[in-house]
C-alpha cells in the first residue's frame, strides 16, 4: 500500500442563478481530511446589502465571511470563530464544555478563555459528546456541571471531516435589496 500524500485538491461549491436571502448547497465528501483554506467570489455583486457565507463540516461553521455590497470577493476566516461557552463541568479529571453547534472533532486543538479557572488554557479535545459539547483531559477538583457565566472556545486546528461528512455553503443576504448572482466557494482540502 503506497503511503505517498495525495496533493492538496481544490473542490468549488457553487450556487447559480440569483440568490435568495438564503440559499444552500451541499455535497457529501467522497475522502477524509481537512480544509486548509476557502476564497468567496461573487459574479454579481449584492446591491444594497451584503451577504453572509458559511462553509459549514456538519453543523459547524468551518468558514466564514462577509461580501459588502461593493465587494465581489473575500477570504474566509478558517474555523477560528469564537464560541461563548454556556456549561461548564469537571469530573474525573476531564473537562466538559457546552457551547453552540461547534464542528469540532478528536484531535482538535481547542483555546478555551474566560470561563475561568480550572478550565482555560489550550487543549486537545478527547471526546466529542454531542454537537454542542466537548470534552479536554484536565487534571484538576471536580466542579459541578454549572453554566457558565461568560467565556469562550475556538479552534486553534484544521477543519477536519471524514467519509460521508456533508460541507455546506449556506449564504444569507444582510440588509435589504437583492442578494446578487453566482456565488461561489471555492475550498483547498488535503486528503488523510
Amino acid at each position: 500500500m503506497s503511503t505517498a500524500a495525495l496533493a492538496p485538491t481544490t473542490i468549488t461549491l457553487t450556487i447559480d442563478g440569483t440568490l435568495s436571502t438564503s440559499s444552500i448547497a451541499t455535497m457529501a465528501m467522497p475522502f477524509s481530511g481537512t480544509i486548509t483554506g476557502a476564497t468567496v467570489a461573487v459574479t454579481t455583486a449584492p446591491t444594497s446589502s451584503a451577504l453572509t457565507a458559511d462553509l459549514k463540516v456538519g453543523a459547524g461553521v468551518a468558514v466564514s465571511t462577509s461580501i459588502a455590497a461593493a465587494g465581489t470577493s473575500a477570504t474566509g476566516v478558517l474555523n477560528t470563530a469564537p464560541y461563548a461557552v454556556t456549561n461548564k463541568a469537571l469530573t474525573t479529571n476531564v473537562a466538559t464544555l457546552t457551547t453552540a453547534a461547534h464542528g469540532y472533532k478528536v484531535g482538535d486543538v481547542v483555546s478555551v478563555t474566560g470561563v475561568g479557572e480550572p478550565f482555560d488554557g489550550t487543549y486537545t479535545i478527547s471526546a466529542v459528546g454531542s454537537a454542542t459539547t466537548f470534552s479536554y483531559a484536565k487534571t484538576a477538583t471536580n466542579v459541578a456541571s454549572a453554566a457558565s457565566s461568560g467565556g469562550s472556545a475556538s479552534s486553534k486546528s484544521p477543519v477536519k471531516f471524514a467519509v460521508g461528512d456533508l460541507v455546506s455553503l449556506d449564504v444569507s443576504a444582510v440588509g435589504s435589496g437583492t442578494a446578487g448572482a453566482g456565488l461561489t466557494v471555492a475550498f483547498t482540502v488535503t486528503h488523510g
